[in-house]
C-alpha cells in the first residue's frame, strides 16, 4: 500500500499503450455532475492527497513491484509498458501539474474543481493513470459538503430563533460522532477534518493530528477540535438498574464544573427527565456548568419534541424539551423564543439525518423554542455516501497528438447527463456566480481561477485549516445575508 503505482484500477495498467500513437499531452478535469443530493460542493482534501501520496519519490523498486503484480493480474507485460514504467521510475516523480480552486471554496455542482495535465511529453499517460487515486477526493469533498449542509441549517434556524449573542454556539450544534462509523483509520481522520471546516465539536480524535500534520493546524492558536466529558451505556449499567441515579450522581461528582454529557436512555428516559431530574435538581443548579442529557433511542423528533399521537399531557406527548423546561425553566429571548435554563441542555446522537434534523428544528420553532437548545451528534450519516452522491468524475477533454491539439469529449447517446466538457477549461466568476468555460484558448486557461497546487512531485501552494475555515465562514456569511 506504500507504492503509488499500485494504487490504481487494473484497466489503468494498460492505457499507457492504448492512446493514439504520437500522443504527447493529456488534459483532464474533476467535477461533480449531480445535484440529486446537494446543489453545491465544498472543495477539500487535495492537499492531504498531495502530501500523503503524490509527493513521495517514485523508485525503481516501485516499478518492478508494479510490473510483478501487473503480470500476475493480466498475464504478461509488453516491452512498451515495461519501458514506460521504468522511465517514470528513473525520472523519480510524477510529471504532472494540478490546478485547483482554493480548498474551502463553495460553488455549484457541474463546475470544474481541478485540472490535471502532464509536464513532460513522454509521460502524457500519467494523467489518466493517476485518475483512480485523485478521484478519491469525492470522499473528502462530499463529507465537507454534508457538514456544510448541516451548518446552513443551523445558520437558518439560528437567524430565525436565536440572538446574535449565540453566534459562537453554532460551531458546536452538530458534533462528529463518526470515528467508529468509518471504514478505515485514514478515512476517519481526513473526514473528521472535513467536518471541522464547518464545526468545532467532534469526538473524532484522529482528526486532530491529521489537521496538524496535513493542514498546518496550530495547536497553540485558535481551537481546532473541542468536546466534553460524556458517559456511555456501559458506564451507566455498571451501577445496576436499581441504582442508575447513582451513575448520574457519580458523573456530577467527577465533573463539578463545565459541560458534562450524560446518556439518559439506558432504561427509561422519561423517568430520568422527571424523577431523576427532580432528585438531582439542586445539585445541577448549583454546578458551575451545564448538564446535557442525551436520549439516543427511538424517533428523535418525537423524543425531543414529543409524540403528537401519544396521550395528551403524557411525558411521551411532551417530549424531552418540554420536560426539561417544566423542571428547570426557561427564558424568552428578544425574538420571543424560549431558551432553557443554562444549567441544562439536550443532545441527540442517533439517526439525525438532514431531513429529520430539519423537521425537528421546525417543530421546536413552532413550539416556541430556539434552535440553540438542541445539539446533535452525527457520525456514519456524514460518511454515508458514495462517489455517486455528487456524481464525481475525472474526464479528459484535450489531448495533443504529435503536437496537434485535439479537443475531445464524452457524450453517451444513452445518458447525456454524462456529457463532458470539451477542450481546455477555465473557471471564472461573474458577480457571485461561478462559471466554467470550455474550449478555451491557452491564454484563457492560464487566466482561470484555478491555481497551480502541484507540479513535478512538489506541493506548490500550501494552505492551513485556519485559512480554509476563514474562507468557508466568509462564504457562509454571504449566503446567510442573502436569505
Amino acid at each position: 500500500m506504500k507504492n503509488i503505482l499500485l494504487q490504481t484500477d487494473v484497466y489503468k495498467m494498460g492505457h499507457m499503450e492504448q492512446y493514439a500513437p504520437g500522443c504527447n499531452k493529456v488534459y483532464s478535469y474533476l467535477t461533480a455532475r449531480s445535484d440529486k443530493n446537494f446543489d453545491e460542493t465544498v472543495f477539500f482534501g487535495l492537499q492531504y492527497y498531495i502530501k500523503q501520496y503524490l509527493s513521495e519519490p517514485i523508485t525503481p523498486e516501485m516499478g518492478e513491484e508494479f510490473l510483478t503484480y501487473r503480470k500476475l493480474i493480466l498475464g504478461n507485460n509488453s516491452p512498451e509498458i515495461e519501458s514506460k514504467i521504468r522511465a517514470l521510475c528513473q525520472l523519480g516523480y510524477l510529471p504532472i501539474e494540478i490546478k485547483a480552486v482554493e480548498e474551502g471554496t463553495i460553488m455549484p455542482v457541474r463546475n470544474v474543481l481541478m485540472t490535471i495535465t502532464n509536464t513532460h511529453p513522454d509521460f502524457y499517460w500519467v494523467v489518466g493513470f493517476m485518475e483512480s487515486l485523485l478521484l478519491k477526493l469525492w470522499y473528502t469533498i462530499t463529507v465537507a459538503t454534508c457538514s456544510h449542509e448541516y451548518r446552513k441549517i443551523v445558520s437558518r434556524y439560528f437567524s430565525e430563533t436565536d440572538e446574535i449573542e449565540m453566534e459562537a454556539a453554532k460551531a458546536f450544534q452538530v458534533h462528529d460522532f463518526g470515528y467508529r462509523g468509518d471504514a478505515s483509520e485514514e478515512g476517519a481522520a481526513i473526514s473528521g477534518v472535513a467536518h471541522l471546516l464547518s464545526f468545532l465539536g467532534s469526538d473524532n480524535v484522529p482528526a486532530l493530528p491529521c489537521a496538524v500534520e496535513y493542514y498546518n493546524a496550530d495547536i497553540q492558536g485558535a481551537p481546532i477540535l473541542l468536546s466534553v466529558p460524556a458517559s456511555e451505556h456501559s458506564v451507566m449499567c455498571s451501577f445496576g438498574r436499581e441504582d442508575e441515579i447513582g451513575a448520574f450522581r457519580h458523573m456530577l461528582e467527577l465533573y463539578p464544573t463545565g459541560i458534562v454529557s450524560i446518556v439518559s436512555d439506558t432504561f427509561d428516559v422519561y423517568k430520568v427527565l422527571t424523577e431523576f431530574a427532580e432528585t438531582l435538581k439542586e445539585d445541577i443548579l448549583k454546578r458551575d456548568g451545564k448538564v446535557v442529557f442525551r436520549p439516543d433511542s427511538g424517533n428523535p423528533e418525537y423524543i425531543i419534541c414529543g409524540n403528537p399521537e401519544a396521550e395528551e399531557g403524557s411525558n411521551e406527548w411532551k417530549g424531552a424539551i418540554r420536560l426539561l423546561d417544566e423542571k428547570f425553566g426557561s427564558t424568552l429571548n428578544s425574538k420571543g423564543y424560549k431558551i432553557l435554563n443554562p444549567k441544562v441542555g439536550l443532545i441527540y446522537g442517533d439517526g439525525m439525518y438532514i431531513e429529520r434534523y430539519l423537521r425537528t428544528l421546525e417543530r421546536l420553532r413552532n413550539m416556541g423554542y430556539a434552535a440553540s437548545n438542541l445539539v446533535i451528534g452525527v457520525g456514519g450519516i456524514l460518511r454515508n455516501h458514495s462517489r455517486d452522491t455528487l456524481g464525481f468524475a475525472i474526464k479528459a477533454t484535450y489531448v495533443e497528438v504529435n503536437g496537434e491539439p485535439r479537443e475531445i469529449e464524452k457524450d453517451p447517446i444513452t445518458d447525456h447527463k454524462k456529457k463532458s466538457l470539451k477542450g481546455m477549461l477555465c473557471l471564472i466568476k461573474e458577480g457571485d456566480a461561478y462559471l466554467t468555460k470550455d474550449q478555451c484558448t491557452p491564454a484563457e486557461e492560464a487566466g482561470s481561477l484555478l491555481q497551480v497546487v502541484y507540479r513535478d512531485g512538489k506541493l506548490m501552494k500550501e494552505t492551513s485549516l485556519e485559512e480554509i475555515r476563514t474562507l468557508v465562514k466568509m462564504q457562509e456569511e454571504v449566503a446567510v445575508a442573502q436569505l
